[in-house]
Formats: C-alpha cells, sequence, structure tokens
C-alpha cells in the first residue's frame, strides 16, 4: 500500500491507496514541520490515525511532501518518523512542499507560487525547480502568506489601526489577552502556524475595505519582492497557484497580476488529489522502461 501526505506548517492530507491507485482511505491531520515537530509528535501523529496505524505492516511504500523538508536533517528526522512506525518500506520520499506544488500543477515549464500557511516561489524548467531566493521563513519572510497575515491582523488590532466595528469581532472571535498571545507566539512549538490561523477572519470579512486593502498589499509585496524574479521565464511560461490564501484570493492576484503584465493559468487549494495521479503515472511509466 501507498501513502502520501502533503504536509504546511498548518495541516497534513494524507491519501492511502492500492498499488493500482485505488484510494482506500483520507484523512486531514495538524500539520508536520520537521523545523519544529519533533520526532515523537510525528510518530504520535501517524499512530493517531487509526486507518494508518491498522494497516501499517502493508504499507510499503510513502511520499511525504512538506513544508521545512528542505536539509538533509529535516528529512532524516521525517524519514526516522515513517521507517520507526512502517517496518515494511521498501520506498520513501521525502521532498519540499514547493516539489509538491509542481508536481500537483505541471508538467511542463511554468513558474509555481505557494501562498498557504507559508509562501514559496519556483521556476520549473520541465526538469528540475529552480528558485532564484531562498524561501526564508516566517520570521524573515512569507509575505503573502497565512502567517504573514496573522502578523499584520494582530498588530492592526493591538496598535488600534483595525477599524472599531472589525475590532470588535476580532476581539469576540479571539480575545484581547495579551499574556495568552505571548505564550501562543513564544511557548508554543509552531508559531507560524498559530499565526496563520488568524488569516480565516480575513475570509470571513472580505467585503470589508480594510481587509481588502490588506490582502492587496501584503499579495503585491511578495509579487514584487518574489515572482517579479522570474520576469524572463514568465515571458514565455505560465503561472500556477497552490494554497489556501492564493485559492480565496483569486480576484486580488489576478488583479495584481495584470498590473504587472502576467496571467495565472491555475489555483489549486489542494495539491493532494493531483499528487496521486502523479506518483500513479510515473510508476507506471517506470515499469514499463523495466
Amino acid at each position: 500500500m501507498i501513502l502520501i501526505a502533503d504536509s504546511g506548517s498548518t495541516k497534513c492530507d494524507w491519501i492511502l491507496m492500492d498499488s493500482q491507485g485505488k484510494q482506500v482511505f483520507s484523512q486531514t491531520t495538524i500539520g508536520i514541520n520537521p523545523l519544529n515537530t519533533s520526532q515523537n509528535k510525528i510518530e504520535s501523529i501517524l499512530l493517531e490515525i487509526s486507518e494508518v496505524s491498522k494497516k501499517r505492516n502493508l504499507i510499503n511504500e510513502v511520499h511525504f511532501y512538506g513544508a521545512g523538508c528542505n536539509t538533509e536533517a529535516s528529512n532524516q528526522k521525517v524519514k526516522s518518523s515513517f521507517q520507526s512506525i512502517f517496518k515494511n518500506l521498501t520506498v520513501i520520499k521525502i521532498e519540499e512542499d514547493i516539489i509538491a506544488a509542481v508536481h500537483a500543477t505541471t508538467k511542463t515549464p511554468a513558474v509555481i507560487v505557494i501562498l498557504g500557511t507559508g509562501s514559496n516561489c519556483c521556476y520549473f524548467d520541465g526538469k528540475k525547480i529552480i528558485q532564484y531566493a531562498p524561501s526564508l521563513g516566517y520570521l524573515l519572510a512569507d509575505e503573502g502568506s497565512g502567517n504573514y497575515f496573522g502578523k499584520e491582523l494582530l498588530k492592526s488590532f493591538y496598535l488600534q489601526k483595525m477599524p472599531s466595528s472589525l475590532a470588535k469581532e476580532f476581539e469576540t472571535k479571539f480575545g484581547s489577552n495579551l499574556e495568552q498571545l505571548f505564550y501562543n507566539l513564544y511557548d508554543l512549538r509552531q508559531p507560524n502556524a498559530y499565526l496563520a490561523s488568524y488569516a480565516f477572519f480575513m475570509f470571513q470579512h472580505r467585503n470589508h475595505p480594510f481587509i481588502e486593502r490588506m490582502l492587496y498589499y501584503g499579495i503585491k509585496v511578495f509579487i514584487d519582492n518574489y515572482l517579479t524574479l522570474y520576469s524572463k521565464e514568465l515571458e514565455n511560461n505560465p503561472i500556477h497557484f497552490v494554497g489556501s490564501i492564493a485559492y480565496y484570493s483569486q480576484d486580488i492576484i489576478n488583479k495584481i497580476l495584470l498590473e504587472k503584465g502576467f496571467t495565472a493559468k491555475s489555483f489549486i487549494k489542494k495539491p493532494i488529489n493531483n499528487l496521486i495521479n502523479h506518483i500513479i503515472s510515473t510508476r507506471n511509466t517506470l515499469q514499463k522502461t523495466i
């Protein structure tokens, strides 16, 4: 059996399928990011997925795509976690979330953007992934992402820049206890996922001009800082967007892209189903060449 996972820092989508590609089970859990998720925690998440736990001796292939899986140390932590739970693995692939975004959107050259809990961007030349700037994470960058907008919402609320009617709804939903806020930011293991949880407030109030301006500015900063690095590639290749922030902000993204002379070809909220097609087609191609 084959286990596929697509994980951000906030949530992880899992699909279990048989060797023919028939889906057996799917579930969403909290996210796994090896930069701030311990090996013990990763293993406990796996064991909490009841169907996966029951069938763990039948699982011989794992494909894990995740945020933070861009160093050997991070990848080894995730790999060791899977090997500890699944004793009959013959194939295990740990790859960065940007690779999942590529596999879920295209087989031909394109620029791919992630706007989810975090943000990222790359060019796929049809064979390999090229990045002109590294993903600097939620502390240094991540413009246009869920955690970026979470920070902006919190700052606007506590600095009294948020319109009063909106601030009242924000306080009703989240409270205004600074001690609790600081605990969540500095003592929890996944502050980026915590920050991103505030971003959903924006999409509940998309019709408010304050929220529209915040979304427009944050996405524009990302496009100005990152997407324009690929201006040459964008002369002849499409752009694909992946992630919930991108999916729910399509109108704003299209407006900004039009101002830059670009257009988006697709918006994908969750890559996991497209990853099934990629993995199965890749396996079939390999089998034909053997």
